[in-house]
This record gives structure tokens, C-alpha cells and sequence, in this order.
């Protein structure tokens, strides 16, 4: 099962996820609690072995705020609520992780209309997509492998949900990790 962590800003925490074996961290450069600058990103970056995907997380944003971000070493974007093709997108030449509709992304996310809020996604709404698509939403160390085993995603993407009053919590991110990549 592949893993994405995301919304880290600490060395900890991003130690922490790469060591339990998360197959991506993510960056959010969208506003919000979890909003951390380019220049954090990337120092950041540097205690992520090559193995690991550094994913940008955006929301709407412009193609200016996305090249800014690059510096980091991105190796995906992740858009929410797009202004841009995906043709456009392309142009940056990394995969892309895309939580509309659009059949053209690289992964389509299955999350809840406001991500990173914690709440769960409806898993008896989901149409399984033809294409790879993540589960998010309202996932957490507790109800991950029923969600896994429900909806069989071809990878898992957590925030909130490895918090502890809204702080990366490190046994949380190992339980989160640990139990994801269990065989079902």
C-alpha cells in the first residue's frame, strides 16, 4: 500500500514518516494550518532519501506559486480545486495528483470536500475510478485497514488524522504507516 503523510514541518515528524517507511511526504503550500514556506520545504527536503516522493500540495493555485515551489525537489503536485488544465500542469513535467474528476491526472484523490479537516470521506460513495486513485478524508490509525479493505485505493494520504491537538503526533504516524502496509 503506498503512503503519503502529509502537512509535516518539523525534522521530527518527517524523520519519523520516513523511517516507519512512508512512501511520500507532503508539503502543503496551500493556506491553512499546515501551510509551510518554500524555504522550510526545503530544508526539510534534505532528511528525504531519494526512495521517498515529495509531493506539493496546492490549493488553486497559480502556475507562478507552483514553479516557486519546485526548488524544493518536488517529484509530484497535488491540486486541489484547480484554475489550470491538466495540459498546463504537464508542463512542469511531474505527475499529477488531482482531486477533481479529471481522468487525465496521473492520481486521482478521493478525499472530502474540505481536505485536511478530519472529516470522513463517504466510502459507500465512491465509484471506483478506472485509473490509480489515494483515499483521504478522515483517515487515522484506527479506521485505516477497514478503509483499505473496503475500498482497496492503491495508496492512502493522512494529515489531521496522525495529530494530537493539531501537532504531528510520531506514534501516530508509525501506527498510521505500520497498519496501512499490513497484509490484508
Amino acid at each position: 500500500m503506498f503512503v503519503k503523510i502529509c502537512g509535516l514541518k518539523t525534522e521530527e515528524a518527517v524523520q519519523a514518516a520516513v523511517e516507519a517507511g512512508a512512501d511520500a511526504i507532503g508539503f502543503v503550500f496551500a493556506p491553512s494550518s499546515r501551510q509551510i514556506d518554500v524555504s522550510r520545504a526545503k530544508e526539510l527536503a534534505a532528511y528525504i532519501p531519494e526512495s521517498v516522493r515529495i509531493v506539493g500540495v496546492f490549493l488553486s493555485p497559480s502556475m507562478e506559486d507552483i514553479e516557486q515551489a519546485l526548488d524544493v525537489g518536488l517529484t509530484d503536485l497535488q491540486i486541489h480545486h484547480r484554475t489550470q488544465s491538466i495540459e498546463q500542469l504537464r508542463t512542469f513535467g511531474l505527475p499529477i495528483i488531482d482531486a477533481s474528476t479529471e481522468e487525465a491526472a496521473d492520481v486521482r484523490l478521493m478525499d472530502h470536500p474540505t481536505p485536511g479537516s478530519g472529516q470522513v470521506l463517504d466510502w459507500g460513495a465512491i465509484d471506483r475510478p478506472k485509473h490509480p486513485f489515494w483515499l483521504a478524508g478522515g483517515l487515522s490509525p484506527d479506521n485505516v485497514r477497514q478503509a483499505i479493505q473496503t475500498i482497496q485505493p492503491d495508496g492512502v494520504d493522512i494529515s489531521s488524522g496522525v495529530e494530537t491537538d493539531g501537532v504531528k503526533d510520531i506514534k501516530k504516524i508509525r501506527a498510521f504507516i505500520q497498519r496501512a502496509k499490513e497484509e490484508l
